[in-house]
């Protein structure tokens, strides 16, 4: 490969990355920098219990972000929240959530990936009042509409 295609190789490449970079990552302007990793790896699986005549095998493929969704408190306590609004405009759904001002008590994100029971979850920053998730219908992550963007403020 000459030195000139190697170059237009590497730029290509890198814009391709750019390009596919999660929407989440990119806040609106005013908006809070929240987002949810887009994909995670794990490294050890353990059965509860061994099954006999079977050996275990760890796929490593990453998982992807599938869902995720707000809730009122701590996740332990279940309190979960669903969408104030979701309009839809052609395959594109907006999932609204109107947050009250609660300075005792935050809110709390979850995030689910493909494949594994593993969420994660943190407490939202005090003081937003909306966090809205857009959604891509023409393609689907175990069942659910692929996430395109979290923004909150």
């Amino acid at each position: 490969m000459t030195m000139r295609a190697q170059t237009l190789w590497l730029a290509c490449a890198a814009l391709s990355r750019c390009m596919r970079l999660p929407a989440q990552d990119v806040p609106k302007e005013g908006a809070a920098k929240i987002s949810c990793p887009d994909t995670i790896a794990l490294t050890d699986p353990r059965l509860t219990k061994p099954i006999a005549g079977w050996e275990i095998f760890f796929d490593t493929t990453p998982h992807r972000l599938s869902r995720m969704t707000f809730f009122d408190g701590p996740i332990a306590e279940s309190a979960s929240l669903v969408p104030d609004q979701e309009p839809r405009v052609g395959k594109t759904i907006t999932a609204k959530w109107f947050l009250q001002l609660k300075p005792e008590r935050p809110y709390w994100l979850a995030c689910y990936y493909s494949g594994t029971s593993l969420a994660l979850s943190r407490a939202l920053p005090a003081g937003l009042k909306e966090c809205d998730v857009t959604y891509d219908t023409s393609v689907e992550i175990e069942g659910m509409p692929e996430i395109k963007s979290l923004s909150c403020n």
